[in-house]
């Protein structure tokens, strides 16, 4: 059975998520799939309510709209519980947070997206493809070399190398944590 991903974004205007999904829908067509992109906002340029859908599929797409996602990426607040409720039974939510001591359940990874662009990368305005590389690392949702490519195409030349990093870290972060999670899952319970 062929797998159909349903992938919502929620943010605040100014954070990318948009831009982030518009990326994520051309690697998607870069790879052969059919997909359906669309966002809606707030009337403020930044800081209000922003909100992306991608549903990507092998399949043809006939009901193109976002109910219960299969993966949910929440850019603003910290707090995951209110949106578990919101994914499918096998969904993964994914926080920008840094990771804290409490545990998470298993479908929820939080990674430092802002921080990473803010400290890492040294330019903020990189979190959306931070956030990009998360989704590649904790999906596979498409292939590096099509993210990298659609987002190339996306975005001047001259960013193209401050880009690249910011994909490469949130690419890491996500792998590790996946890695991470999936050793703590292994891990025998002792008493």
């Amino acid at each position: 059975m062929t797998k159909r991903w349903e992938v919502r974004l929620i943010g605040t205007g100014g954070q990318g998520v948009v831009t982030a999904s518009i990326i994520l829908a051309d690697a998607a067509l870069r790879e052969g799939k059919n997909v359906v992109q669309s966002q809606n906002y707030g009337p403020e340029v930044r800081g209000g309510h922003s909100t992306a859908y991608v549903i990507i599929s092998e399949e043809s797409i006939l009901y193109p709209k976002v109910d219960r996602p299969n993966l949910l990426v929440v850019m603003s607040g910290k707090d995951h519980e209110p949106y578990l409720k919101d994914i499918s039974e096998e969904g993964l939510l994914l926080v920008d947070g840094e990771e804290d001591s409490d545990p998470l359940p298993a479908n929820v990874y939080r990674i430092p997206i802002t921080h990473i662009a803010h400290d890492e990368v040294e330019r903020p305005i990189t979190a959306n493809i931070v956030c990009l590389g998360a989704i590649v690392g904790l999906t596979d949702l498409v292939s590096v070399g099509a993210a990298i490519a659609a987002m190339e195409a996306s975005i001047p030349p001259r960013a193209v190398v401050i880009n690249r990093k910011a994909f490469t870290l949130g690419l890491q972060a996500a792998r590790k944590a996946r890695e991470k999670r999936a050793a703590e899952l292994q891990q025998p319970t002792t008493f």
